[in-house]
């Protein structure tokens, strides 16, 4: 639950592939089922397969097809291993201190990575430290931090490809200062001015060459309303190196903006944006033209992913109003060998991790709803692929759940997407009505449920568990509408689309009425809460998990209401009447509860403080109402193994005592 930040979001070139993997199961158990035929044996799985920590959670391939960068996560940290192919032995690893967590690996020459690496306590924290740039040699020596954001932040630009030394990045400075361009030395991190830099430059951008060439800037006067200035693109038109101001018409009433790449010839630059439609769509900027030319948009969900052919130009986009829809912006010869692979591969997404620098071998992930996630080191010229490494790798997809896309029509006929995890071999006319639990997402404004592979809600669908999951009005994903009309509508419209959603799987006749429970963690722990007290005969049983229960405690406590902004958010999201706040807090409503409770946290947890665990359980026994609990010295989520091993095994126990097989 973090405050909306405008910021410039840059979406990865890549390629979605399609493999498909039939894998065999074994020791198999029957999962009983009350009032109808017993779901198929399915092979049940412990809660050390679906939560110990990955082992490969990401895999780059050097630019001489040498080495492996992988991450790996350990503990409360990731961790960096380079394995060297040719010699087929481990060459390095290392780490940079508790709790952080590393992205954004690269290769910037043949023997040396950077990456990026920042402190997130708790599992469900996605907001975490401001970021630092790390880098290391491929041997494990000269490891440094780079640059950490302090006085001024940062952003990379550029590689720079035809640089083996130095990178690109954005420094970023406060008030009306802006961004400026800088190379920074990738073996001692010091920074070098860049000449060439645009007027009054907003977010920068660098084109395919590493060449300055556009930036975004944003204007607003005394006479504008607050968030209502002007957008300015800068750019140099092509084959020119002299900048030029461009007035964005259709984007003076505020939205979002952001850049996806330039064509191979650097004429055309590819934005996401809001224009002119309710979600995010993709748009051609001519360079030598100034013409702006709209794409793509699809008329429910932001677009999600862009795919380039080999020719530098958008061959597609792809958008996920609930699962991956791909649209084809052209055809020719790049959009057969996608769609031939697309066939041959049978429906499941393979993302394009690295390429080598003669674009020979390229490292692909394998996911889908059932794959937990594969890595292979594939062959472009023979097109033949060889098993890497699986993050979960005692997981057969042939064993998990499938998750159905589904849309929800809310009370006041708003359309809602969600997603229905259903036990494997689970059918309806056979099995009927299901024990279910409702798992609402954290956030609230700006994470949405996606579709793929969720652990936890394999975890319970591998117990016979149906799971439901909607995209309340407030989530993100689906344009600035959708986000905003959960503005101020915590415990009451947003709540009601939970229980909406569930009434739905009711109707529809998956989920067994007498046999609900409500979960989730962070918001989804207050919302957790707040549907048991809104719908006392709804649910059997609610557990909150790191949960937000007095509103009125969070404008006062944790790391938000700290910040200027953050109080500013709060005010904005929550609302300011007291009263209004105490109405919608699960805390001053506890004598509405019914149903067995069960309160997680950890007294570490910085985002939602232990002042909101002791504001909800001081209010429990001062009416007697009883609860289970489990407080564990970590931060907003468990990350430590054991604690998470724990944690499930007892989630496990408390869905089957009140909503379990008989």
């Amino acid at each position: 639950m973090d405050a909306a930040a405008c910021q410039w979001e840059f979406i990865l070139r890549h390629f979605i592939l399609s493999l498909g993997l039939a894998l065999s199961a074994s020791s198999f158990i029957a999962v009983p089922q009350a009032h109808a035929e017993q779901l198929p044996e399915v092979k049940q799985y412990s809660v050390q397969d679906f939560f110990t920590h990955p082992v490969y959670n990401g895999v780059i391939i050097s630019p001489t097809g040498k080495y492996f960068a992988i991450k790996s996560t350990e503990g409360i940290n990731d961790a960096i291993f380079i394995f060297d192919r040719e010699e087929q032995k481990l060459a390095s690893k290392f780490s940079f201190g508790e709790y952080q967590r590393f992205s954004n690996i690269r290769w910037v020459n043949d023997e040396r990575i950077i990456f990026t690496g920042r402190k997130f306590v708790g599992y469900l924290d996605d907001r975490g430290s401001p970021p630092s740039l790390y880098a290391a040699n491929a041997d494990g020596s000269n490891r440094r931090e780079l640059i950490r954001w302090g006085q001024s932040g940062w952003t990379m630009l550029s590689s720079l490809p035809n640089d083996k030394e130095h990178i690109l990045i954005g420094k970023l400075y406060g008030g009306e200062r802006g961004m400026f361009a800088h190379k920074l030395n990738v073996d001692d991190g010091r920074t070098y001015y860049h000449d060439d830099q645009p007027d009054k430059p907003g977010q920068l951008l660098a084109d395919n060459s590493g060449e300055l060439r556009a930036s975004f800037s944003y204007e607003e006067t005394s006479d504008d309303e607050f968030g209502k200035g002007t957008f300015y693109l800068n750019y140099k038109p092509h084959e020119s190196d002299e900048w030029k101001k461009f007035h964005i018409d259709a984007f003076d009433e505020g939205g979002s903006l952001g850049f996806s790449g330039f064509s191979k010839d650097n004429r055309y630059a590819y934005v996401t944006a809001d224009f002119d439609t309710k979600t995010r769509a993709l748009y051609q900027f001519d360079t030598a033209t100034e013409e702006f030319k709209q794409l793509y948009n699809n008329e429910i969900a932001d677009l999600s992913g862009v795919i380039f052919g080999s020719d530098g130009n958008p061959i597609a986009v792809e958008s996920m109003p609930g699962k991956i829809e791909r649209h084809y912006l052209t055809d020719g010869s790049d959009v057969e060998i996608v769609q031939a692979l697309t066939d041959a591969f049978g429906g499941e997404q393979v993302e394009i991790t690295s390429t080598t620098a003669d674009g020979k071998l390229a490292v692909v992930q394998v996911t889908s709803d059932v794959n937990p996630g594969q890595y292979y080191l594939f062959d472009l010229e023979t097109l033949e692929a060889k098993f890497i490494a699986s993050p979960y790798p005692t997981i057969a997809a042939s064993d998990m759940a499938t998750v159905q896309p589904i849309t929800v029509t809310a009370r006041d006929g708003l359309e809602l997407q969600g997603y229905l995890t259903l036990p494997n071999g689970y059918t309806q006319n056979k099995h009927g009505a299901l024990p279910t639990i409702v798992n609402v997402h954290g956030g609230p404004h700006g994470p949405r449920d996606t579709w793929g592979f969720v652990p936890e809600n394999q975890f319970f669908a591998n117990r016979g568990y149906a799971v439901l999951q909607i995209n309340f009005r407030g989530s993100g994903g689906y344009g600035d509408d959708f986000l905003e009309a959960g503005y101020g509508k915590w415990g009451r419209e947003m709540q009601d689309d939970v229980t909406d959603a569930t009434l739905w799987a009711i109707e529809e006749g998956y989920a067994a009425e007498d046999r609900i429970c409500i979960y989730g963690g962070s918001y989804g722990g207050y919302a957790s809460l707040m549907g048991v007290i809104r719908e006392p005969d709804l649910y059997q049983c609610s557990v909150g998990y790191v949960g937000v229960y007095s509103l009125p405690v969070m404008k006062r406590w944790g790391d938000i209401p700290k910040r200027e902004s953050g109080r500013r958010y709060l005010d904005h999201v929550l609302g300011t009447d007291e009263e209004v706040l105490k109405a919608n807090s699960p805390a001053h409503n506890v004598d509405k509860i019914k149903v067995p409770l069960y309160i997680v946290h950890g007294t570490e947890d910085v985002r939602v403080p232990m002042e909101q665990y002791e504001a909800l359980t001081e209010a429990l026994e001062k009416e007697g109402i009883p609860y289970q609990s489990m407080l564990k010295a970590e931060g907003h989520g468990y990350q430590i193994e054991e604690n998470r091993f724990e944690l499930y095994e007892s989630l496990e126990a408390f869905f089957d005592k009140h909503i379990g097989a008989e």
